[in-house]
């Protein structure tokens, strides 16, 4: 007897293509964290955009969106997709093996727009997987939304007992995969060696102040500001620090040889992010740990007369690094961040921590440096921030905003400049008509901020605009100036308002 088939409404089947479509992102998903030749295809297609973009667009997203702009776009590429799925279920619903290859084709397109780091196999390999689930589940889905009446079956609900069984099979392959992507990350097998671990200098107690930003800061709440979307995942095994251009040896260090051939140290250091807003939280001070890039410079012969480095990095970021600030004692190739390797986010296998420069000029997942005598223009370089990228004399305000009047407070926060360190901070409640000198906490290096406090007593109910400005080791007062962080860094001093009771 001939089956009947029913046909569900236009927007029950698109419907039911999201639902596969969600099936499919996460077999997707899934193979993307357990291969690194897999690319996730709604941020491939993210990152690819984010390569088109104009300057003048991604500045203008920077400045006004920050971090959002990443997180809108990523949810739109993967939006996209889903729409997708959606349009090709209302097409070929009754076609499962259609459905199938259409959705792979669209997985396949947009992994292949992936703008480097992943494999041609890796990207099919995904788009097929995804592609059989996608099919798969929109089956399943269908039968299960309208059932199939065979008329001469004894059993009439058999088919959807079948949709059922096909569907949790999915479902449990999805997610044991993504259970145990993370078990199989790039970094099994990765050993560091011992370091000559920094130590503080002895210093005066300082006061325990509510608020106050940590002297280090941990991995977990250290920004991350970066082109991708989706960083790079790096097998450390194959990985290779290539050093090049204007040297008399060329060098290409593997990870543990990176580590064997040159002393391994570790230095505090401020990292901070040009498009930070004055008193913003695009900073962090870590421990970093690895090889003074000056030694490998050395070891490969590099002209201490050449204009800087060219640094190539696996993702396709470029960086331009003038070579006085790449030789400073407290520059170096970073293997680790407070004592564990780097995150995947953070640049994993190593990445370049130059503490004269903003963030812009501390490249992660770097693969090639070359010693160049001319100026070379990175990345954002190009897209008209500043090629020199060294850091302002900052100050931030960390504490509350409510006080008593007659009762002491502490007004307190941090102060950075790079390589330069801070010699005063002073401190304002009237709006900036005077200033008044805060006491320090002598940091944990030369190229680690500065934490600083105020004891203040409030004298009367009412609103204070309390300021704060740092002077460094130079002597050169924080800019008074007020600019935004396009092109060279955002500079004025930061005000917060203080509500007195």
């Amino acid at each position: 007897m001939k089956t009947v088939r029913s046909q569900p409404p236009a927007a029950w089947r698109a419907a039911l293509g999201a639902l596969a479509t969600g099936a499919g992102l996460g077999v997707d998903w899934g193979l993307h964290g357990a291969l690194v030749q897999v690319p996730f295809a709604p941020f491939a297609l993210a990152d690819r955009i984010v390569r088109l973009t104009p300057g003048n667009i991604a500045t203008y997203m920077i400045e006004h969106l920050q971090h959002a702009a990443k997180l809108l776009l990523a949810g739109g590429c993967v939006a996209g997709v889903v729409g997708g799925g959606a349009v090709i279920a209302v097409l070929a619903a009754q076609r499962p093996a259609r459905a199938a290859s259409a959705f792979a084709a669209l997985a396949l397109a947009a992994g292949l727009l992936a703008p480097v780091g992943f494999s041609a196999w890796g990207s099919a390999l995904g788009a097929a997987l995804a592609g059989a689930t996608y099919g798969g589940s929109l089956a399943a889905l269908r039968t299960l939304a309208v059932g199939r009446a065979r008329r001469a079956s004894p059993q009439p609900d058999l088919a959807r007992r079948r949709a059922l069984v096909r569907l949790g099979e999915i479902l449990v392959v999805g997610g044991i995969l993504n259970a145990v992507a993370p078990l199989l990350g790039t970094k099994s097998g990765v050993h560091l060696l011992d370091f000559a671990r920094a130590t503080g200098p002895r210093r005066r107690p300082f006061p325990s102040i509510a608020g106050l930003t940590p002297e280090v800061t941990s991995v977990a709440d250290h920004y991350i500001v970066d082109i991708d979307v989706d960083p790079p995942a790096i097998d450390a095994g194959s990985w290779l620090l290539r050093v090049g251009g204007l040297v008399q040896h060329r060098l290409a260090l593997g990870f543990d040889e990176l580590q064997r051939r040159f002393d391994l140290v570790s230095e505090y250091a401020v990292l901070t992010c040009v498009s930070n807003p004055v008193g913003g939280p695009l900073i962090g001070n870590s421990l970093w740990e690895g090889v003074r890039l000056r030694e490998l410079l050395d070891a490969a012969g590099a002209p201490t007369r050449a204009w800087g480095l060219a640094v190539s990095c696996a993702d396709g970021y470029t960086a331009g690094i003038p070579l006085a600030a790449a030789r400073h004692a407290g520059s170096l190739v970073a293997i680790a961040q407070d004592g564990q390797p780097l995150t995947a986010d953070h640049g994993f296998p190593c990445r370049l921590r130059v503490p004269a420069l903003y963030g812009m000029l501390n490249p992660k997942w770097v693969t090639g440096i070359h010693v160049v005598d001319t100026p070379f223009v990175g990345y954002w370089a190009q897209q008209g921030w500043s090629p020199t990228g060294v850091v302002r004399t900052e100050s931030r305000i960390d504490t509350s905003e409510r006080a008593q009047a007659g009762q002491p407070t502490w007004i307190a926060g941090i102060a950075w400049a790079g390589i330069r360190g801070i010699s005063r901070v002073e401190v304002s409640t009237d709006a900036g008509r005077s200033w008044q000198p805060a006491e320090l906490h002598e940091p944990l290096s030369p190229w680690a901020w500065t934490q600083w406090a105020y004891r203040w007593t409030p004298r009367a109910p009412g609103g204070y605009l309390l300021m704060s400005r740092a002077t460094d080791g130079l002597g050169h007062l924080q800019d008074t100036r007020s600019r935004p962080p396009h092109p060279s860094g955002a500079s004025g001093y930061p005000a917060r308002t203080v509500h007195v009771t």
